[in-house]
């Protein structure tokens, strides 16, 4: 697992290891009433906010979601600040029913990167406003040479940027929704820097940087009253989301595994290999295209608005 526990206010834990295949209840990925959003259609990427501003838990649905219920109860709204990130270390297996999103690591030579699926995404945003910090600038910080970072995702949803899982429920209008919960921030609360421990970032606008303790407002009004524009309504959906689950391990993690696995296929005759086993983790499943305008690490269910 990493050394380093932190990188530009972005805390990781490790929060147990994951080399067995987890099976969630099947109704975790068919479900249609919690975990929910607004999103745009054509890109799931693109978040609205919330129906409503409850935290859904999600217990048995993640390998563990105790310990993620903890983290979010814990962490989120005015504690949070840049966030926390969950991982398993090691970590082979995707739970069962979800798929690997895509692979980081360091390359063989000096300051090159490995990268596949929702890592190799390089679409920006038409803004000159800082953005937030990508999620494989700064888990590059963390990782070391050795260890290969992997995202699951539910099989069939869109895996994104900043370690998200959405999927398409209804469209919007039509969902039996019509409110979305909203948290507006003093612009105290966000700074924009342009170095990172002494080097210099490269986006010329700079990175947000959300400071810890800080206070905001809360609020559910209609979903056309905050977006005015029909067309825009128009063309959102309703989604899920779910959080990423982030593997991290290294090449002796995965040949052990294989050793294993070949041992027990040896006893029965059986062959165990299956899409969320060690010798698939090179497999990567779809992914959305464009980069996050604001997304908070586990900060709860409303759109971050600022003042």
């Amino acid at each position: 697992m990493p050394t380093a526990t932190e990188y530009f206010g972005i805390s990781v834990t490790n929060i147990g290891p994951l080399t067995t295949t987890y099976t969630p209840p099947p109704a975790c990925t068919t479900a249609t009433t919690d975990h929910l959003l607004y999103a745009l259609k054509n890109s799931l990427i693109y978040g609205f906010g919330s129906p409503d501003c409850k935290i859904d838990p999600y217990g048995k649905c993640l390998p563990s979601g105790a310990a993620v219920d903890s983290f979010i109860k814990e962490y989120s709204h005015p504690k949070s600040g840049q966030g926390i990130h969950a991982f398993h270390s090691p970590g082979i297996h995707c739970p069962e029913g979800w798929t690997t999103a895509g692979l980081l690591a360091h390359g063989e030579k000096t300051g090159s990167t490995f990268r596949s699926g929702v890592f190799t995404t390089t679409a920006t945003v038409n803004s000159s406003m800082p953005l937030q910090m990508g999620s494989d600038e700064w888990w590059l910080k963390v990782l070391e040479p050795s260890e290969t970072l992997a995202w699951c995702c539910p099989s069939g949803w869109d895996s994104l940027p900043y370690g998200y899982c959405r999927s398409s429920v209804a469209p919007a209008l039509s969902s039996g929704y019509g409110s979305a919960c909203y948290e507006a921030y003093p612009d105290s609360a966000f700074a924009t820097v342009h170095t990172v421990e002494g080097e210099r970032v490269s986006d010329t606008d700079g990175l947000i940087s959300r400071i810890p303790s800080m206070t905001y407002t809360q609020e559910t009004v209609a979903l056309t009253e905050q977006w005015g524009d029909p067309s825009l309504v128009a063309s959102m959906v309703l989604a899920r989301q779910f959080p990423a689950v982030e593997m991290i391990y290294k090449a002796d993690d995965v040949k052990a595994a294989k050793n294993g696995s070949k041992d027990d296929d040896d006893k029965d005759g059986k062959s165990k290999d299956d899409d969320n086993s060690a010798s698939t983790l090179s497999k990567v499943g779809g992914f959305a295209s464009g980069v996050a305008l604001m997304v908070g690490l586990l900060t709860g269910a409303g759109l971050l608005m600022p003042w």
